[in-house]
């Protein structure tokens, strides 16, 4: 999956999951047997060979803002649609906090961006890439 993400030349957003405060959760099983802290990890290496960056987006609000106008939708947890009442935005619960996750990496700055790509990502140590910088 790593390998099909970075196929198509171009960095990686995702959201930055705090795994272990996950793992502790009523989730532990599904967030243990998922391995995602794994699949940042080997996505965060085979980006840095591809001369790619993966970036964190802060998931904090993603599902309440509105990736269209930026404002904030309050919905409960049940609610699995976005309907914005102020640009008209009909999408997915889970698409929107996608693109406004993807909106939030986008917009750092790429220093930030590298640093934060490899700690964020659950990699346990920053690339080779960026040791000397």
């Amino acid at each position: 999956m790593a390998k099909k993400l970075l196929s198509k030349g171009k960095h990686i957003a995702h959201e930055a999951l705090t795994i272990r405060g996950l793992a502790r959760s009523r989730l532990a099983k599904s967030v243990d047997d998922a391995g995602w802290g794994e699949f940042l990890q080997i996505l965060a290496a085979k980006a840095e060979r591809a001369g790619l960056l993966t970036i964190a987006g802060d998931p904090r609000g993603s599902s309440q803002e509105c990736s269209g106008c930026g404002r904030d939708v309050p919905k409960k947890l049940h609610e699995r649609w976005h309907d914005c009442p102020h640009c008209g935005l009909r999408i997915g619960r889970d698409h929107n906090s996608a693109r406004v996750i993807k909106s939030r990496a986008v917009g750092r700055p790429v220093l930030q961006a590298q640093e934060m790509s490899c700690y964020w990502a659950g990699v346990t140590g920053k690339p080779a890439l960026y040791a000397s910088a």
